[in-house]
């Protein structure tokens, strides 16, 4: 790894390739690189180089550590196997989107093929690691772009970036797509494009979770991470505990937890938390809801139960379960208020604020709230000047969706009324209430909304004109589009649905059978009337190859999308009974207990 180099061993290593490009650039460019011409410049770059082994993590929140102490081989699935990746050369060529759920390990798989382009005595590549999560109105990705070069002792403008990126010697990693502020992902898909057809040898790698829009630009080869499997925990958490017997004692508690839990530990954080869990607690936890309190406590005072009879004094004046039920609140109006993982501190103040304005009772100052969960619990970090990250999104998440779970039934029926259409915002919340909050989640949000939408799909699909089809489609996929180029579907987007857990998975699988009518068409000229149709239809797609759903189904028939429609209403239904059972089932346990207690 990288970390076995000093400052002057790498500048040795970087100092051919700096100086060559260096020497190969021309005009504005080689002005631009001119630092890289000087062995202060080449150090400079080096140093900053060495800042991709250097990570905070979960297990280690205070100090930054080298990413070789810790860093456990990803996997990934091409072509039907599972691939351990050692470096970036063990990828497949050309541009990629690596996707992954929460807490999969991308950003450190990223971080982790950055290192590899420098762990080598013959560097050809330099990599530029790039957080989207940083992306703003005010901070494009070419902003961004110049940021990672500034870093390297460069004075960076477009002429030198275009040299650079012409010369295929440097590399993209942009880490997060999925965190991009939805104001600025349109532009970002932009840049992305503009790079590609300007610099095609400019390679691009980039993470995100799943259902992201990146996957459907044109260009990108999806690889996905494969989850953690049992035999995969003795290797992992030697990276973590090196006692064998304390090793010994995790995995066989971790062999004998229960089902739900084993359910959760298929990611790299969530195998960790599990460890840091066990190891303050002595055993795993029965239900994910009781892991996820046992974990508050545990990364808030994992030090002070070392020490018999110390009782740290919490900067926020709070005791443990009222602090835990502030950083709730707050984490709750943090995705209120359109926030993110980042936050600034105005953005962390304001959400401060509506905590106690809702916690009456809770009072504290915001410098001993941000203290007690920056210093003391690591739940979050600093980041810069002005910038306060949480340890990782599904943090937020959690603590949002147990802020609802303590809501009483009018508020927390109020919360699920709002959410429903909204679920860019809310849907990971709403993923952690269906396991936290099951009763609730199911009688105020599917038997509340579902039904009327299973309804109306089943008349569309079996009974509605084709009319209605086109309308109901355009209503769930607005503005949805098929690049076509050569007779084939090159790109596909946006899938803008709003209500995921309905129709998240629907509008995939209508987008797949309309890539495949364009793919598998036999006939060119069906595919020109469906683009001329399309521009009849659509103004804004004069001339540029473009088709949209209603003109496939058009010239194509209504039969296959109509087929996949009615399969998904099939599953909807099918899932919408089992959440009948379990109410009714829950009510026969209410009114048992009525019974006892003699209240009927």
């Amino acid at each position: 790894m990288v970390a076995t180099y000093s400052s002057v061993t790498l500048a040795s290593l970087l100092k051919p390739v700096l100086v060559d490009l260096y020497n190969g650039a021309k005009g504005k460019a080689k002005e631009g690189l001119k630092k890289w011409s000087t062995d202060q410049g080449v150090k400079k770059a080096a140093t900053g180089l060495l800042r991709l082994d250097k990570v905070k993590t979960v297990w280690s929140p205070e100090v930054e550590i080298s990413l070789k102490k810790f860093y456990y081989p990803s996997n990934i699935s091409i072509s039907g196997k599972s691939e351990a990746i050692d470096n970036i050369d063990s990828l497949p060529s050309g541009n990629i989107v690596i996707e992954g759920i929460v807490g999969q390990g991308k950003s450190i798989f990223m971080r982790h093929l950055a290192s590899t382009l420098i762990d080598t005595t013959s560097i050809k590549y330099i990599p530029l690691l790039i957080e989207l999560r940083t992306l703003s109105p005010k901070r494009t990705l070419e902003t961004a772009v110049y940021s990672a070069l500034h870093a390297l002792s460069l004075s960076p403008d477009s002429e030198t970036f275009e040299y650079l990126a012409s010369t295929g010697k440097i590399i993209l990693l942009l880490d997060g797509f999925d965190e991009i502020p939805g104001e600025c992902i349109s532009e970002t898909i932009v840049e992305l494009e503009h790079l590609n057809f300007r610099h095609p040898g400019l390679r691009t790698i980039i993470s995100s979770r799943p259902r992201s829009h990146i996957q459907n630009v044109a260009g990108y080869k999806v690889l996905k991470l494969v989850q953690i499997k049992p035999q995969d925990y003795d290797k992992f958490i030697f990276r973590l505990v090196s006692d064998i017997t304390k090793r010994f004692d995790i995995v066989t508690a971790l062999n004998s937890s229960p089902e739900n839990i084993k359910g959760i530990i298929r990611t790299p954080l969530m195998l960790t938390l599990v460890v840091m869990v066990y190891q303050t607690e002595k055993q795993i936890p029965a239900t994910l809801s009781e892991f996820f309190e046992k974990l508050f406590g545990t990364v808030f005072s994992k030090h002070d139960r070392l020490k018999a009879g110390f009782n740290r004094q919490h900067h926020s004046g709070l005791p443990e379960q009222k602090l835990k039920q502030v950083f709730d609140a707050f984490c709750f109006m943090v995705i209120h208020q359109q926030g993110g993982r980042s936050l600034s501190s105005q953005a962390f103040e304001s959400a401060f604020k509506s905590a106690l304005t809702y916690l009456k009772d809770h009072q504290c100052e915001l410098l001993g709230f941000r203290k007690d969960i920056v210093n003391v619990a690591c739940l979050m970090v600093e980041e810069g000047f002005d910038t306060v990250t949480f340890l990782h999104k599904s943090i937020l998440d959690y603590h949002a969706a147990a802020f609802v779970k303590d809501l009483p039934d009018a508020q927390a029926k109020a919360f699920y009324m709002s959410a429903f259409d909204r679920s860019a915002q809310w849907g990971h919340v709403l993923e952690f209430l269906r396991s936290i909050d099951p009763l609730r989640y199911a009688r105020d949000y599917i038997i509340e909304f579902i039904p009327d939408l299973i309804s109306e799909l089943k008349e569309v699909a079996n009974f509605g004109s084709d009319e209605d089809l086109y309308e109901y489609l355009d209503s769930i996929m607005p503005s949805f589009i098929i690049k076509v180029e050569s007779y084939r579907a090159i790109e596909a987007g946006p899938l803008l649905y709003t209500s995921a857990d309905f129709y998240g998975a629907l509008v995939e699988s209508v987008a797949d059978k309309c890539l495949e009518i364009i793919d598998d068409a036999f006939n060119e000229e069906e595919v020109d009337r469906a683009i001329a149709l399309t521009e009849a239809l659509d103004t804004d797609n004069l001339g540029n190859g473009n088709v949209n759903i209603s003109a496939i189904l058009r010239v194509f028939g209504t039969e296959t999308v109509r087929d996949c429609l009615n399969d998904y209403e099939l599953d909807a239904s099918r899932n919408l009974e089992i959440t009948k059972k379990y109410l009714a089932n829950e009510k026969i346990k209410h009114d048992s207990f009525t019974d006892i207690l003699g209240l009927h």
